[in-house]
């Protein structure tokens, strides 16, 4: 689950069916929702996402995942997808966009 309308990332993975979206929360199905969750979580993710994809922000400091444009952000996954440490998710996006230290020096600046 994600609700649209955000400061920060706000991504939720409910495995038990514990939670119900309202009118701007919606859910996302598939496979390797936990890798992607964490991804999704990650400065990298939100960066490319806010720059890219967000269509523009809200206020100062808010802005929409949309979930035509969240589609299209190209997150990648690890193939074959392994156990992760989601404690070193972070490093393992950055391996996966294959990002030089000036970028990520960049996006943490950001």
């Amino acid at each position: 689950m994600y609700s649209e309308i955000v400061r920060e990332p706000q991504f939720y993975l409910d495995n038990n069916g514990e939670f119900f979206p309202e009118a701007t929360t919606f859910i996302i199905t598939g496979e390797y929702l936990e890798f992607l969750y964490h991804a999704l979580h990650t400065k990298v993710v939100t960066y490319f996402f806010k720059r890219f994809y967000a269509g523009g922000g809200l206020g100062k400091e808010g802005y929409r995942y949309k979930k035509a444009f969240l589609e299209l952000l190209p997150v990648p996954m690890p193939i074959p997808i392994k156990k992760f440490d989601p404690l070193n998710i972070e490093n393992e996006i950055i391996n996966l966009y294959q990002l030089t230290k000036e970028e990520i020096e960049f996006i943490d600046s950001q």
